[in-house]
């Protein structure tokens, strides 16, 4: 890639909100994304999320879920990416310039349970 000045990153966070280790255990933390500051200034960014939301039991890799000042032990799926993918958007509005950046998402591929 070095003939056309490219370079990739890739950094791993499914969730796209930071997993934190705190007394209790794993925290999926909804209000809170610190991973993202890897992702500034970048040209083109790339996020795919929904898929690993729906993981349960042992290959779900939080203990518990905080939302705001509060703590469960789980939350509806749905309203848990729900509030983690509006911290997301919130993060790509205050800290992207569309002008400088693209930003790509796609919550799943429409063949991926098949």
């Amino acid at each position: 890639m070095q003939d056309y000045g490219v370079t990739l990153f890739m950094f791993r966070t499914p969730y796209l909100v930071d997993i934190v280790r705190e007394n209790v255990g794993r925290v999926l933390n909804l209000d809170s994304i610190n991973a993202g500051n890897s992702w500034k200034d970048m040209d083109v960014l790339i996020f795919n999320s929904w898929h690993w939301w729906t993981h349960t039991g042992k290959s779900q890799p939080w203990d518990y879920v905080r939302d705001g000042t509060n703590l469960y032990k789980d939350m509806d799926r749905l309203t848990a990416f729900y509030k983690g993918l509006s911290t997301w958007a919130n993060w790509v509005d205050s800290n992207v310039d569309p002008s400088k950046t693209k930003v790509f998402f796609q919550g799943i591929s429409p063949t991926h349970y098949q």
